[in-house]
């Protein structure tokens, strides 16, 4: 089970990154169990999410739906066996856990909300806190600013 707070480090035998998350492309993950590949894609903009099978041939798809909820649960059969993929996204969070009959095998988990904190100091890595509230507060000015500037405009 994989959770990292900066993005997923979960990795093939190639060494390639197992979980993809961007805004154009949205969420895409991969579970290699059962000598099968499980491979999860989301789109953020239509609300699709697709479930495809793949062992050794073309992948075959197992669940599709269309919706924009914060938790989904894709549940089919392969070979016998019950599978279930659960999907829970937050503010700047996704995490997706796999089951099989019924009992967590593998899950991954991308976290970009959460605080980091130094493992070698157990402190607050400040660097990492304004870098992540500077856009955001520069952005606030802007705005804020822009605002006052209109509204002196029009009452002028």
């Amino acid at each position: 089970m994989n959770h990292n707070t900066e993005t997923s480090s979960k990795h093939d035998r190639n060494g390639q990154r197992r979980m993809k998350i961007s805004l154009r492309h949205g969420t895409e993950t991969w579970f290699d169990v059962d000598d099968i590949t499980i491979h999860y894609w989301a789109s953020a903009w239509t609300g699709r999410e697709a479930v495809t099978v793949r062992n050794g041939g073309q992948p075959q798809l197992v669940s599709d739906t269309r919706n924009f909820r914060f938790k989904t649960r894709h549940e089919f059969d392969y070979q016998g066996r019950r599978y279930a993929l659960q999907n829970r996204i937050g503010f700047g969070k996704v995490e997706l856990e796999l089951y099989r009959d019924g009992v967590l095998i593998d899950s991954d988990l991308f976290d970009k909300s959460g605080i980091r904190i130094n493992p070698e100091t157990g402190r607050l890595d400040w660097a990492y806190a304004i870098k992540q509230l500077a856009l955001p507060l520069l952005a606030g000015i802007a705005v804020g600013v822009s605002f006052g500037y209109l509204v002196g405009v029009v009452l002028k």
